[in-house]
């Protein structure tokens, strides 16, 4: 059966508390069973949303807020492509989670022809905001296996997920859904996340944590060898200007990398698009073998790292630094600035 843990309820778009000091509302899993039953008529703007923690203070809304002191009950996925119908999702959820408590539901934007869906997997033993954001990861790689894509976003602590609502303006004269379909399974919920699920987002964290150590060494290794080579300069480098004005993320959307939730993006070098490059403060480091060779630098391990000057070179400038070099001295004025300086540095001497 469904849990009765509280979890956060979000009343609308304009439900924000953070600076009232309120705490939000909550909601339980049995109330949204019957959302699913009869949904919610209302537009989207005003539609209710859950977070799936129990953590509803003024900034439950907020990502960091999550991590720190979420508790989070429950799976939560959207799939928004792929024409998946509700008999492949729901076994595909039993494959990986077994026969367990769920609850399914089409969007407000699905259609017959372009059915879209959300699934609530609840469990019982609750999980921190990190671990939740890792499972989740787990969760999508496990149904992309299955040729079900979910939203990425999704895998945020603090992403919201609009509960059962088919708006006005899709229903019929009568007040019909003109197109809905749930399912309310109330088996037992599971204990706990799957162990198959644990053990995935176990190497998840080993490998972000790996990552992490990986950019910052190749930082620092690149960092080290540009102020070797302007030691006698008391400016910085071409390079480090570039890369001090210009944070790497929006870089990264200007040269057509794709979001996939939050500090992860797809590659346009990789032919399936998935979530396959995370950003570690401003250095990237990419697990898709696409992008080997193509831009910055390849590990030991098979990865691929590299910064906002990286990406510029590559994709800007077809992978000559040399023409990406003259092109950002003109267009910033770098070499006026540096004349400028060493004019300033001759009149103090």
């Amino acid at each position: 059966m469904l849990t009765s843990f509280k979890l956060v309820l979000i009343k609308g778009h304009k439900d924000t508390r953070a600076k009232s000091g309120k705490s939000y509302d909550t909601i339980t899993l049995a109330k949204i069973a019957q959302m699913a039953e009869v949904p919610n008529r209302l537009c989207k703007l005003d539609a209710p949303a859950l977070i799936a923690s129990t953590y509803n203070a003024p900034d439950a809304r907020s990502h960091a807020a999550q991590r720190e002191h979420g508790c989070f009950h429950a799976f939560v996925l959207d799939v928004d492509e792929g024409n998946t119908s509700l008999k492949q999702l729901n076994q595909a959820l039993s494959a990986i989670c077994g026969d367990c408590a769920r609850i399914v539901y089409t969007t407000s934007s699905a259609t017959a022809n372009a059915p879209k869906w959300r699934a609530i997997i609840p469990f019982k033993s609750p999980v921190t905001g990190q671990e939740y954001e890792q499972l989740q990861q787990a969760l999508f790689a496990s149904l992309a296996a299955h040729n079900i894509t979910c939203d990425q976003a999704m895998k945020g602590a603090a992403q919201m997920s609009f509960l059962p609502n088919v708006p006005p303006d899709k229903r019929g004269e009568d007040g019909a859904p003109k197109y809905y379909e749930y399912l309310v399974c109330k088996a037992d919920s599971l204990s706990q996340p799957p162990q198959c699920l644990l053990d995935m987002a176990e190497k998840i964290a080993q490998r972000d944590i790996e990552a992490q150590l990986i950019a910052a060494e190749v930082a620092r290794d690149r960092a080290q060898k540009r102020r070797k080579r302007h030691e006698h300069s008391e400016m910085l480098s071409p390079i480090e200007q570039f890369n001090a004005d210009h944070d790497l993320t929006q870089v990264l959307l200007e040269c057509g990398w794709e979001p996939r939730g939050r500090a992860c993006y797809a590659s346009p070098y990789s032919h399936s698009k998935g979530p396959s490059v995370y950003v570690y403060d401003q250095r990237a480091v990419s697990f898709t073998s696409s992008d080997a060779g193509q831009l910055g630098k390849e590990t030991a391990n098979g990865w691929t790292t590299y910064d906002a000057w990286d990406v510029f070179v590559a994709r800007v400038h077809g992978g000559s630094e040399r023409a990406a070099l003259e092109n950002y001295c003109e267009v910033s004025g770098y070499n006026q600035v540096k004349l400028h300086t060493i004019v300033k540095k001759w009149g103090q001497s």
